[in-house]
C-alpha cells in the first residue's frame, strides 16, 4: 500500500443516490438504506482540507498529474451540485485538476454546460459497453485462512495502489472503497477532514486498515461479474453483517454466495484483470 500523500487523486464522494444498481459496485450502492447528500460546508470543509494535495502532494508513481474528484453515487443527481460545482472552481484554480464521474448524458442534461465549464477532467461511464467488476464483498478473511498471506495480499492491493483516497460526510480515508464500507456498514468515520489530512503515513490509517480491508474482496485474485447482471457476490461475513443492517439487495436475494473451497489463487491469478473496472470507465 502506499500513503495518499502518493496517491493520484482524491474523490470527495458527494452522494449515495445513483440510478443504477451494478454488480460488484465499489461502492455498493445497491445495499444503501437511504440516500445521503454531502452539505455544501461539508463539501467546503473537504475542498479547503485538500487542495494543497495537488501542489504538494509526492508524484504519482505512474506518471499522472494530481486530482481532486467528486465522486458519487451520481453526483449530477446532487440538489445543490451548482453550489459544489462553484467551490471546486474557487478552490481548485486549474480546471484541469477538478474531476467528475459521472453514469449520465451530458446531452441535452440541466447541468451539462455547467459540467462542461468547471471540470477539466471528466469521467463519463455510460454502461453501454461491457463492464466486468471485481468482488468486493468477497472477504479476503473469509477466503484466505493464512493470516500471513492475507495481509500480503491486502499490502499489495492494486486499487488502493493505483487509485485515491476519499473524503465522506463521516470522514478522511486512505482508500475510497474502504470509505464506502465505513458507510454501508455503518462504521465509526475517517479522520477529521482538516488541512494536510492527507499527509499522514499509513500508520494513522491503521485502525481503518484493519477494520476494512479484511473485510474486501479488492486484493483477491477473483474473476469478475459483468455490471448489468445485477447481482453481487459476496462471502457469508459480510453477508450475515448487510442482512442484520437490513440491506435492500440482500433482502431482494439479488446476490451469490462465495464458496472459499473453490478459490485458486494461481489459477485464477493468470486471467485476473482487477482494474478492468477503472478501464471499463475510460480510465
Amino acid at each position: 500500500m502506499i500513503p495518499p500523500r502518493q496517491q493520484w487523486c482524491i474523490q470527495i464522494d458527494v452522494t449515495n443516490a445513483c440510478p443504477r444498481a451494478c454488480s460488484n459496485c465499489t461502492r455498493m450502492l445497491a445495499h444503501s438504506r437511504a440516500p445521503f447528500f454531502i452539505t455544501v460546508g461539508q463539501f467546503e470543509q473537504a475542498a479547503c482540507a485538500v487542495r494543497d494535495f495537488l501542489t504538494e502532494s509526492e508524484p504519482d508513481h505512474y506518471g499522472r498529474g494530481k486530482l481532486i474528484g467528486m465522486i458519487g453515487g451520481e453526483p449530477l443527481m446532487h440538489p445543490q451540485l451548482p453550489s459544489l460545482a462553484e467551490i471546486m472552481a474557487q478552490e481548485i484554480p486549474d480546471r484541469r485538476q477538478r474531476g467528475l464521474w459521472t453514469g449520465l448524458c451530458l446531452e441535452g442534461h440541466a447541468y451539462g454546460p455547467l459540467v462542461r465549464d468547471t471540470f477539466g477532467y471528466l469521467n463519463q461511464n455510460l454502461h453501454r459497453a461491457e463492464c466486468v467488476h471485481q468482488p468486493v464483498l468477497v472477504a479476503v478473511q473469509d477466503v484466505i485462512r493464512d493470516e500471513n498471506r492475507m495481509w500480503e495480499l491486502i499490502d499489495a492491493c492494486p486499487l488502493q495502489r493505483k487509485w485515491s483516497s476519499a473524503i465522506t460526510p463521516k470522514g478522511f480515508f486512505f482508500c475510497e472503497v474502504a470509505a464506502a464500507m465505513d458507510v454501508i456498514f455503518e462504521g465509526p468515520g475517517g479522520l477529521p477532514v482538516s488541512p494536510g489530512c492527507w499527509r499522514h503515513d499509513l500508520a494513522d490509517y491503521r485502525d481503518q486498515m484493519e477494520r476494512w480491508c479484511p473485510r474486501c474482496g479488492v486484493c483477491l485474485p477473483l474473476p469478475g461479474r459483468r455490471d448489468d447482471d445485477s447481482v453481487d457476490d459476496i462471502s457469508q461475513s459480510n453477508l450475515e453483517a448487510l442482512r442484520k443492517l437490513g440491506s435492500p439487495r440482500i433482502r431482494k436475494g439479488d446476490y451469490v454466495v462465495f464458496d472459499p473451497n473453490i478459490y485458486q489463487e494461481q489459477h485464477n491469478r493468470a486471467t485476473w484483470q482487477p482494474l478492468r473496472y477503472l478501464r471499463g470507465s475510460g480510465q
